[in-house]
């Protein structure tokens, strides 16, 4: 299978583990759903080819169904995520610092997914397009900004 495809479907998949406690009848069918799509995944060419298929197959009617399924079904672990606790020894300084780190950090993230082509950004933006994933990735952007004003 193509590494980029791979890497849709493994993050379609952790989208649903790391949002959601499974049990153990929900994790039966989130690995026997991926299992398909890992098939239909080996069947295309590149990650552009596989976005495409993907978006009007009959898998991604299963694979929002079954999201929305354990949304409603499973209890959610972002809304269980403890507010962050600074160390007391921890000052302003250090905090800024921290963030100054962090904020490069994801500048040279950005700047390497910028470069790994035209391919990454074409399937992260038909991914965007799929509705629960796109509403995922905008949740987690929330998320991200929201927390940097908590005190």
């Amino acid at each position: 299978m193509n590494n980029d495809v791979k890497f849709s479907i493994d993050n379609r998949k952790t989208a649903i583990e790391n949002a959601y406690e499974l049990t153990a009848d929900a994790k039966k069918k989130v690995d026997s759903l991926f299992k398909e799509i890992e098939a239909f995944g080996a069947s295309c060419k590149d990650s552009i080819d596989f976005e495409t298929k993907f978006a009007t197959s009959p898998l991604n009617q299963k694979y929002t169904a079954l999201f929305t399924e354990i949304a409603q079904t499973c209890k959610s672990v972002l809304m269980s995520i403890p507010d962050p606790v600074l160390p007391p020894e921890q000052t302003a300084g250090d905090v800024v610092a921290d963030l100054a780190k962090t904020e490069a950090e994801l500048a040279v993230d950005g700047t390497i997914q910028h470069f790994r082509g035209r391919a990454y950004r074409a399937a992260h933006d038909k991914a965007r397009d799929i509705p629960v994933v796109g509403d995922a990735i905008d949740l987690k952007n929330k998320i991200d900004f929201f927390s940097r004003f908590k005190k």
